[in-house]
């Protein structure tokens, strides 16, 4: 066939829907997932202010540098949920025995992707979703986290390619997106492929950064136990925050009183409070830093422990 005709018949199937879903992956038909390690750390931008990179993250095992391009900015939260949706919508194409020689490549409408993941406000559907493609790609991320089982030494991108597909309003002529394919990594296509993906709860999208983040780690270390507690530095950096210590717990308390986290409970153990239990077990305490203080958290199903210092703690990648 040659290209006219090729041309031709790509025209007439974007212009009839029912045909043009026979060539896509989506609707996403089965559960939100998501790579463990992605639920466990910080790869993302908490602000929609554009970066060129994030805090390193070390924890002595664990190291991840991430940076883009000064004009791009780093790939954000919001960012990360189109992330989730092609690695759903791949999970579910393997599951189904439908993967095809490109196994990364996607194909899908952003209505199907707004249905999950919702809609941002501000600015045109198409240029807010061009713009988190043009993060995910231009984003740079350095780690020695695992893929499927695999690491590999170098840096990667969340995807390698993608394309928007829109036509002209009659009106306003503004460009309205119909359908997009990307190409994910191959990282992201080991991580989508291996055995450590877990399911989101339906109400993730809903919830503010700190929000996410708070549910992504109790996700990802509350395994096969209850409750685990992690002392408030370490959070800090799990949760991707580039505010001081002092900021960064006052603004947790709102985020826990409201208790909007789906399925978990958090708190964190005041000062005073610490002093006692410990001072109780024979302990001298002259001094307790914010930095130390423990944080819990635990599934609402089972009810929150009766103290911190017997439930597990969790210091690096510890699932309970």
């Amino acid at each position: 066939m040659d290209d006219h005709n090729t041309d031709k018949e790509n025209a007439e199937l974007l212009d009839r829907p029912v045909q043009l879903a026979l060539r896509l992956d989506s609707p996403l038909r089965g559960d939100v997932n998501n790579d463990r390690a992605l639920m466990a750390y910080s790869l993302f931008g908490l602000s929609k202010d554009k970066v060129e990179s994030l805090p390193t993250y070390d924890d002595g095992k664990v190291k991840i540098e991430v940076r883009a391009p000064r004009d791009v900015g780093v790939a954000t939260i919001w960012d990360k949920s189109v992330l989730i949706y092609a690695v759903s919508l791949l999970r579910e194409k393997m599951a189904e025995g439908k993967m095809g020689p490109e196994v990364g490549k996607l194909h899908f409408t952003t209505s199907d992707l707004q249905r999950i993941v919702g809609k941002t406000a501000g600015g045109s559907a198409y240029d807010k979703i061009e713009g988190a493609l043009e993060r995910l790609q231009g984003t740079q991320i350095k780690t020695n986290l695992e893929a499927g089982g695999e690491g590999e030494s170098g840096a990667f991108s969340w995807i390698s390619d993608y394309k928007l597909l829109y036509r002209r309003g009659k009106k306003d002529g503004e460009r309205q997106v119909r359908g997009l394919t990307l190409v994910l990594s191959n990282w992201v296509v080991r991580a989508a492929l291996g055995n450590n993906l877990l399911t989101y709860s339906e109400d993730y999208f809903a919830l503010k950064p700190i929000e996410k983040r708070l549910y992504e780690i109790a996700r990802a270390h509350l395994g096969h136990g209850t409750a685990f507690w992690m002392a408030l530095e370490p959070l800090r950096k799990r949760v991707g925050s580039d505010n001081d210590l002092r900021k960064f717990k006052n603004a947790l308390g709102p985020v826990l009183q409201a208790d909007r986290i789906p399925g978990y409970g958090v708190r964190i153990v005041e000062t005073a409070e610490y002093k006692e239990l410990m001072t109780a077990r024979g302990a001298s305490i002259a001094r307790v830093l914010n930095a130390d203080l423990p944080v819990i958290f635990w599934r609402k199903d089972a009810g929150e422990p009766e103290s911190w210092i017997d439930i597990p703690r969790v210091e690096f990648d510890e699932v309970v």
